[in-house]
């Protein structure tokens, strides 16, 4: 209810505007307008805001006023996350459906058949939604095979997709056997994959030797050297009268041990997270 409230005063505005949400929020699979949009992150800031001035007040900070612009930044960044995971689970699948359509197409089944079989085989997430459109608009709305490729070539998050589609109305427009360019295609992009994942573990190799230096190498030769330069000091100390040496207080090494070195680790364990390509997760 408050969302339509919000939506007739600032969303329809915005959609009867071209704006530059458009293209971001189809490619992101977000079945919405940039209004409806706009106004779903309007009624969420509004508790955001609430809370944020509450705990200002509270707590007479001005850093957690940083809350808002860091939600805005956050709701309009989303579209973007999402079409960064949805184009590379595409292209992870891309290979094999291109295989699975060589073969449909090579025994001679009607392409918009082949995309809507596609679109209902359970082995594919992502990209059975883009052939999935395809098929709707050819079958449903009354598009000919070619104008439905285009839009889906305009629509997709995937570069590759999109070069395939492409690839594909000028093999239907030329009259060239589609299976076996399709098939070669196919090739090309799991070659591509596998470039892929030869780098990742090129990099996972890299962090593996920073991560040994880092979080146990480093943390051995201080372990080592704290008790030993301690030894040193407190001896010249006791046979010359000199000023003893502190290399660290205690405070210090206590931090070092179990605040630094097990963040260290839960920061490399991020990482790892992150530059782990998904086919190598267990």
């Amino acid at each position: 209810m408050i969302r339509h409230i919000i939506y007739r005063l600032i969303g329809r505005h915005i959609d009867l505007k071209k704006n530059f949400l458009e293209q971001p929020l189809e490619q992101a699979g977000m079945q919405m307008t940039p209004g409806w949009f706009v106004s779903t992150g309007a009624l969420i800031a509004i508790p955001v805001v609430l809370v944020t001035l509450l705990l200002y007040f509270l707590f007479r900070n001005g850093l957690l006023l940083l809350i808002i612009p860091s939600y805005v930044l956050l709701f309009f960044y989303y579209p973007f996350w999402k079409i960064s995971n949805r184009a590379s689970e595409i292209d992870k699948e891309l290979p094999h459906a291109l295989n699975y359509i060589s073969i449909k197409v090579a025994v001679g089944v009607n392409i918009s058949e082949v995309f809507y079989s596609i679109s209902i085989e359970p082995s594919f997430c992502e990209i059975r939604k883009e052939f999935f459109d395809i098929y709707r608009e050819i079958e449903f709305l009354g598009a000919d095979i070619n104008t439905a490729l285009l839009r889906a070539s305009m629509r997709t998050p995937s570069k590759n997709l999109a070069s395939t589609l492409n690839n594909i109305i000028s093999m239907i427009a030329a009259g060239s056997d589609m299976s076996i360019v399709l098939r070669n295609t196919a090739e090309m992009h799991m070659q591509e994959h596998y470039r892929k994942l030869n780098r990742a573990v090129d990099n996972l190799s890299l962090f593996a030797e920073m991560y040994i230096i880092l979080a146990v190498t480093v943390p051995i030769i201080f372990m080592i050297s704290f008790p030993v330069v301690e030894v040193i000091s407190s001896f010249f100390t006791g046979t010359l009268g000199t000023t003893p040496v502190q290399f660290m207080n205690k405070s210090t090494a206590e931090a070092v041990i179990y605040l630094i070195i097990p963040a260290v680790s839960a920061v490399s364990i991020i990482i790892l997270d992150v530059i782990i390509p998904e086919d190598m997760k267990l």
